[in-house]
């Protein structure tokens, strides 16, 4: 299983995350504070395809993709 770990202090609710990814996983949100990030859905972390667009395409460096069965994609990605 992954997790899609978004930094929120990064993050700014852009929404590039959510209109790359095909499976459709990614929402955009209001934090409690009034701030827009963006969060996946509760079925990323066993329907995604590890394709990381999500990952290369955040202007701000906010998705970080890890594995608990592999932590290599932690050191590479």
């Amino acid at each position: 299983m992954i997790e899609h770990v978004i930094d929120q202090k990064c993050c700014n609710g852009c929404g590039k995350c959510a209109e790359i990814c095909n499976l459709g996983l990614w929402e955009i949100v209001e934090l409690e504070d009034g701030k827009t990030v963006a969060r996946t859905v509760s079925e990323a972390a066993t329907l995604c395809h590890f394709c990381f667009f999500c990952k290369d395409i955040c202007p701000h460096n906010a998705v970080t993709i890890t594995s608990e069965e592999d932590d290599i994609l932690g050191r590479i990605f």
